[in-house]
C-alpha cells in the first residue's frame, strides 16, 4: 500500500464492514468478502477526493488489481456454489453480468491518461459501479447465502477464494 495513512484507513474500513458483517449474521468468505469491500472502497475514495495525476498514477495500479482479484475469487470460488442453491443461483447470474460491466469500466479507465480530463468522470462512473455492486452483494447476496450455506462450507469457500485471488495477484 503506498501511504500508511491511506493503509490504516483502509484497515479500518474493512474492519467496519467486517464487524458489520457479525452482527448482521454474514459469516465466512461472505465477512471476509465486506472486510475487502471496505478495503477497496476507502481507496477508491482517496482517489475519487484527489485531483492530482499524480496520486491517480499512485493509487489507480493497486485499486484495479484488488478488484480485478476480488472478482477473479468470487467467480471461481463463491458464485459458483450460488448456482448450486435454487434460492441463490439467480445471484450468480446478476453477478456474472455485474462482473463484465466492472472489467468493462475498468478497462476504460485503464486506458485513460492519468492528466486526461476524462479521467475523473471516468473513474466516477467506476467508483459508483463497485458501489452499487458492494451495496447489492452486502445487503442482498451475502445475507441470504448466509442463511442457506452453512458456515464450514462458506470456510472451505473463503480458502479457496483467497487462493485463487493471490494466484491472480502473481499473474498481474
Amino acid at each position: 500500500m503506498p501511504h500508511r495513512t491511506e493503509k490504516i484507513a483502509s484497515e479500518l474500513m474493512g474492519l467496519a464492514k467486517g464487524a458489520k458483517a457479525k452482527v448482521e449474521g454474514v459469516h465466512g468468505v461472505f465477512e471476509h468478502l465486506m472486510r475487502e469491500h471496505g478495503e477497496v472502497t476507502a481507496l477508491l475514495l482517496r482517489v475519487k477526493a484527489s485531483s492530482d495525476p499524480k496520486v491517480r498514477a499512485e493509487f489507480f495500479p493497486l485499486i484495479r488489481q484488488e478488484l480485478l482479484s476480488h472478482e477473479k475469487g468470487e467467480v471461481t470460488d463463491v458464485y459458483p456454489v450460488f448456482e448450486k442453491y435454487a434460492e441463490l443461483s439467480e445471484f450468480a447470474e446478476e453477478h456474472d453480468e455485474d462482473a463484465a460491466e466492472l472489467e468493462e469500466r475498468l478497462d476504460l479507465v485503464t486506458e485513460t491518461p492519468y492528466d486526461d480530463e476524462r479521467w475523473p468522470a471516468r473513474f466516477v462512473e467506476l467508483v459508483d459501479l463497485v458501489s452499487s455492486h458492494v451495496a447489492i452483494e452486502e445487503n442482498t447476496y451475502f445475507p441470504a447465502a448466509s442463511k442457506v450455506i452453512g458456515r464450514e462450507q462458506s470456510k472451505e469457500m473463503q480458502k479457496g477464494f483467497e487462493a485463487t485471488k493471490a494466484k491472480a495477484k502473481n499473474a498481474s
